[in-house]
């Protein structure tokens, strides 16, 4: 692993402009503005023409940015004075170097060019932040399981595939640690018995295996989802959410209006001011188990790859229970496998 002791572009260029600023002279302010107008600063005769730059990572916070290298800096100094003379320069010693990793070098010949690369370090930063908060939601599943208080309620909409504001099933399993025990509720819409999936996504409506599917108006089976959901909130003051890619079962009981229980004794149509302790996105504990975050596999993939048995995946209910894995490596799995899978990995 190449590393570089340098000091990032920005970190210059904020340096220096508080510098020349904190002057209160026009012509200082003038001076710093004039050098590091970025046409200028790469026009032909520039002699800051094709300066060496690093794309590097910070090996003190992993942050990931543009660098000069220290010898850089002290060159970019140099030029500063000679083309400037009577303006006071900053001194080098307002800097604060660091080491990097080098990620990639390149001589910069336009802004364009230096735009690309402060481009692909905020993007780099971006994934890492994403990655750095998908951790930290597998490590707060890891303890909400140890801690065996809450209720976790993981809920599935099957919607009819050619008419997505038609739900023709709605499915919920509920696993209660205190009592290491599971409910599981199946409630398929009546008024839609004729309307059936299976030219885009499998229709597993009649394959619900942990009990009785009941029929019944999306009313009702909204009303029975708040009876489940009102009592864990009040034995527990509020609920924890799992699913592989909840969003749209989410926005789905938004536009039909379903009201979610807060800790007040309220309700409320956004599930963020309701009594949810946590929401436990599996395909993102997924990608923290294997530091990817880019394109997470569905829920069928992910089953495949941690060789977990599964069935039935389009049908609203529950197909398995509950996995606990230990080995030498300290390897944990809690998997509740259905039309919503919780699985923290560690």
């Amino acid at each position: 692993m190449e590393t570089e002791r340098g000091v990032s572009w920005s970190q210059v260029y904020d340096t220096w402009r508080n510098h020349f600023y904190s002057l209160n002279d026009d012509k200082a302010k003038s001076a710093f503005n004039t050098f590091f107008d970025l046409q200028d600063f790469f026009s032909e005769k520039s002699p800051t023409l094709g300066m060496p730059l690093t794309l590097g990572i910070s090996k003190k916070d992993g942050y990931c940015d543009v660098v000069m290298a220290l010898h850089i800096c002290e060159q970019l100094h140099d030029f500063f004075e000679k083309r400037f003379p009577d303006i006071p320069s900053p001194n080098l010693s307002d800097l604060t170097p660091e080491t990097y990793e080098v990620l990639d070098r390149f001589e910069c010949i336009s802004a364009p060019m230096l735009n690309k690369y402060q481009t692909k370090a905020k993007k780099k930063n971006k994934a890492q932040a994403k990655l750095r908060n998908a951790k930290a939601l597998k490590d707060l599943g890891h303890k909400l399981v140890r801690d065996k208080r809450n209720v976790f309620i993981s809920i599935d909409i099957e919607a009819y595939e050619i008419d997505h504001s038609i739900l023709l099933e709605i499915g919920w399993s509920m696993y209660d640690a205190r009592t290491d025990k599971f409910l599981d509720q199946h409630y398929a819409i009546d008024s839609y018995k004729h309307l059936k999936n299976g030219k885009f996504v499998d229709d597993q409506k009649m394959r619900f295996g942990f009990g009785t599917t009941v029929w019944c108006s999306l009313k009702q089976a909204f009303k029975e989802l708040r009876k489940d959901l009102d009592w864990a909130v009040e034995r527990d003051g509020g609920f924890i959410l799992v699913g592989h890619g909840l969003d749209s079962d989410i926005k789905y009981l938004k536009e039909r209006k379903f009201l979610w229980p807060t800790a007040h004794k309220s309700e409320t149509l956004e599930v963020e001011e309701s009594a949810k302790i946590a929401t436990l996105n599996t395909d993102i504990i997924y990608g923290a188990s294997v530091n990817d975050m880019h394109n997470p596999p569905s829920l069928g993939r992910t089953l495949n790859i941690l060789d977990i048995e599964h069935w039935n995946l389009h049908n609203a209910g529950l197909l398995d229970k509950i996995d606990w894995c230990d080995s030498s490596l300290n390897y944990r799995s809690f998997s509740v496998i259905g039309f919503s899978k919780l699985t923290i990995i560690g």
